[in-house]
């Protein structure tokens, strides 16, 4: 229990003795009613009603009990029906080692592997749904110690897998080195930090992203005298500048994408993201009829993703230009090298 939940339980204990019997073996052993034996304790009970009972396997009986206490949640309930279900499979198991030493057969017979049981079984014994059970059992085996807290009800199943299949993606993911060369214009899309990584809206729920200081250490390839095309957020202009400034780049302008549709946002809700222009040396600015319109409108695409149109005015403005993509996603574009852990062979 919880310390809230805790002392609200002791506060009717006291007012009205333990009422529910605990459930004991011959031995001694409490099966269902520790928190009713604590309170007792607590309260220097003299006595408290007790139920003998001699169940087959104690360690199921103790499962489906918990299973079918009312105040847990969906999450708890699924963890306890993993349980149950794993110790049922190694009791299972421990028969058919056994049969086997009796009939003197080194060879023992196995189960099927958790990835070809069904999830139902586990599901119906917790009254929750297939999915809940799944996320559960994502926790259990990949992140104990999380998984207790999805027991103890302290974090739900869902964010908890969320949490185990993000650390998975990013310890998965390797970081090639950056291109050589010195590139006459830069573009990048940097995966920024915003808050909260655990939030269901968080953008490590699509891909990894950085501290500010790792950004800002990158050494980028360019040129002497180069171009820098720099996406940022609302909520990230001051860092973007430093980025910028980092990357030993002088701010001269922005552009702003509009999107065809309103987002989110805490002070005002985004329908724009800003792209910001430096220049490192002195590079020139594209020929007048080349210049890019500051206000460019497109559709909204996957999580992040940017529209076709930014490359292409970028492609106008500066045609002979090498060009290098930071943070890139999915197949290069043709006539731009690539570099990021998400880029994918031509």
């Amino acid at each position: 229990m919880q310390a809230i939940e805790w002392r609200s339980f002791l506060a009717d204990a006291k007012e009205r003795g333990i009422v529910t019997p605990l459930e004991i073996t011959s031995a001694g052993m409490v099966l269902d009613g520790r928190h009713r034996l604590r309170a007792a304790r607590e309260l220097e009970l003299a006595a408290v009603p007790v139920r003998v009972v001699e169940p087959e396997d104690d360690v199921s009986y103790m499962l489906l009990a918990a299973l079918s206490r009312r105040q847990l949640t969906a999450s708890q309930r699924a963890a306890l029906a993993l349980e149950l279900d794993e110790h049922r499979e190694q009791r299972e198991r421990a028969k058919e080692r056994q049969r086997a030493n009796l009939h003197q057969n080194t060879e023992v017979a196995t189960l099927p592997p958790r990835s070809e049981r069904s999830r139902d079984t586990a599901a119906r014994a917790a009254g929750v749904s297939p999915r809940t059970v799944q996320d559960a059992e994502t926790v259990r085996v990949n992140n104990p110690e999380l998984f207790e807290q999805v027991k103890q009800g302290r974090i739900p199943a869902h964010a908890a897998a969320r949490r185990v299949r993000r650390a998975q993606r990013d310890f998965a993911l390797t970081t090639l080195p950056l291109p050589s060369g010195a590139f006459e214009l830069i573009y990048a899309d940097p995966p920024w930090q915003l808050g909260n990584p655990t939030s269901a809206f968080a953008p490590e729920n699509h891909y990894p992203t950085m501290p500010l200081e790792e950004i800002k250490a990158l050494p980028v390839p360019a040129a002497d005298d180069a171009v820098l095309f720099l996406w940022a957020v609302s909520s990230k202009l001051r860092e973007a500048l430093e980025v910028m400034d980092a990357w030993g780049f002088e701010y001269k302008s922005f552009l702003v994408w509009v999107k065809d549709w309103i987002g989110p946002g805490t002070w005002a809700r985004h329908r724009h993201e800003p792209l910001l222009l430096g220049r490192r040396g002195s590079y020139p600015p594209p020929d007048p009829e080349d210049r890019p319109n500051s206000v460019f409108e497109a559709p909204r695409g996957r999580h992040s993703a940017k529209p076709v149109c930014a490359y292409e005015l970028i492609e106008r403005a500066y045609p002979l230009a090498p060009k290098l993509e930071l943070f890139a996603r999915g197949v290069p574009r043709a006539g731009w090298s690539a570099w990021g852990n998400e880029v994918e062979a031509a």
